[in-house]
């Protein structure tokens, strides 16, 4: 019997994107992940910031002429929105309220942020983009930077999806919509299922597990479509790990690549919005992480 396709949306609609900034160096890759997405599905951007008192213009004008510049490279329309949060000075929780307000008043269908570590006053009480990851209507994608200035590339090369526990299209969506401008033609995608080994068995044993080589099967299946949908080469591939943080970011370090993208499904904890491991994957990695949370 010929293989039933998988009951999942492999594509996002060209309803606008939610790009906080803060106007900050550490922001950039943020803006380019967003207005690539925008570019591949046709949607318009709104930059949006929050404001909060004093502000530092030093920076802002820079990047506002570097976002003019890339939005014009790939034909996106976008437009600057300033939002007043509740109180002054706004602490996490009054900035991403103001972030998901404009997210439910605009429609967007989902909000690309930076996230990275907060000042001192503000750790404690969790990252703004932790807040808006838990709070938003819509998906949102957090470019997580682990040291500061790691760049994505312009034009990608090497570009993985981790398979942690759920395997999800929009992972596979960002990685296609990353190479759809790429001008090397040795672009690769490579789709990793991690599975995490007791130390009792040995990695070089993994193949002769039938468990693992039937969640192998299914998952060549899964990236099976999405190769066929996205038009794209995606290269499936199971990971046998010990421990998830070290081991997936030291293959990342040996394949030499670019970015990663991932899917969470909205984990909660008292530290993190992430899981442990992937909290883990996001502070040893060499390259920008690229986080997708699905709408509630």
């Amino acid at each position: 019997m010929p293989e039933k396709e998988p009951a999942v949306e492999w594509s996002w609609s060209d309803a606008p994107l939610i790009l906080p900034l803060a106007y900050r160096p550490r922001e950039w890759n943020a803006v380019f992940i967003a207005f690539y997405i925008a570019e591949y599905s046709g949607s318009k951007v709104y930059v949006t910031h929050v404001l909060e008192g004093e502000e530092d213009h030093g920076f802002e004008e820079k990047l506002k002429a570097d976002i003019d510049g890339l939005a014009k490279s790939l034909s996106v329309k976008y437009e600057f929105v300033e939002v007043k949060p509740t109180s002054q000075p706004p602490g996490v929780e009054e900035v991403a309220e103001a972030l998901v307000r404009t997210v439910r008043e605009k429609g967007a269908q989902a909000v690309v942020m930076s996230a990275h570590r907060e000042p001192l006053f503000r750790e404690l009480f969790g990252r703004v983009s932790d807040h808006v990851g838990r709070t938003s209507p819509s998906r949102v994608v957090l470019v997580e930077t682990p040291q500061e200035g790691v760049k994505v590339p312009k034009n990608p090369k090497r570009i993985l999806v981790p398979v942690l526990k759920e395997q999800h299209p929009d992972p596979f969506i960002i990685a296609a919509a990353l190479t759809s401008s790429a001008s090397v033609a040795d672009v690769e995608i490579t789709a990793a299922k991690i599975f995490v080994l007791p130390r009792t068995v040995p990695l070089d044993a993994v193949e002769m597990a039938l468990p693992l080589r039937r969640e192998e099967r299914e998952f060549s299946t899964f990236t099976s479509f999405a190769i066929k949908t996205l038009g794209r080469l995606i290269s499936p591939k199971i990971l046998p790990v010990r421990e998830v943080g070290g081991d997936v970011a030291q293959y990342i370090k040996d394949e030499q690549i670019d970015v990663v993208v991932m899917f969470s499904n909205r984990e909660t904890g008292f530290y993190s919005f992430l899981t442990k491991d992937e909290y883990e994957l996001v502070r040893k990695s060499p390259c920008v992480v690229i986080v997708t949370v699905p709408a509630p």
